[in-house]
């Protein structure tokens, strides 16, 4: 068997390497973009949104690789009515899921408190269209979050939350 210059050995290594990187990297990058197509909502890559239904406020989490890579919890227009208050009438766990999105996939799976955080967003239009004080906007959230929390789901607070909505639209 005939030796191979070390120049072109070490130009074959080179290459061997750079072939190998390439197969990693694809083997960790593309498994994220693809699993969505046959495993929708999949912790390998997505995001999710949940409500707590005692507090109002929204988190945000995000998961590649089965990991949370990133969790924040905000504000909602409700958890500012309450300002810090915990309004807690059921023996019922504070966050639920909202939403689950996955790259190219542009909808969620319906869950038990699908529409809470748009609840809250048109709650916070409706205050603003009535010219809501601080202390209405207080007994509104409250009582959002107590039909949350009896009924277990969004449903209960639906009819609340229309009304003022319409009440808004009639009074433009």
């Amino acid at each position: 068997m005939e030796k191979l210059p070390a120049s072109e050995f070490q130009a074959d290594m080179k290459k061997l390497a750079w072939i190998t990187l390439g197969v990693v990297l694809a083997g960790l990058l593309l498994p994220p973009l693809i699993a969505p197509v046959f495993f929708p909502w999949s912790p390998i890559n997505c995001w999710d949104e949940e409500i707590n239904i005692k507090t109002g406020q929204a988190r945000y989490t995000r998961s590649l690789w089965f990991v949370t890579v990133s969790t924040r919890v905000e504000d909602t227009p409700l958890s500012e009515a309450i300002r810090g208050e915990i309004v807690d009438v059921s023996d019922i766990e504070p966050w639920h899921r909202v939403n689950t999105f996955s790259p190219g996939i542009h909808y969620s799976p319906h869950y038990r408190f699908h529409a809470a955080l748009h609840q809250a967003k048109q709650l916070d239009v409706a205050f603003q269209i009535l010219d809501v004080g601080p202390e209405d906007r207080q007994a509104v959230a409250k009582e959002v979050l107590r039909l949350w929390q009896v009924d277990g789901n969004y449903s209960g607070a639906e009819r609340l939350v229309h009304e003022l909505m319409e009440k808004g639209t009639t009074t433009r």
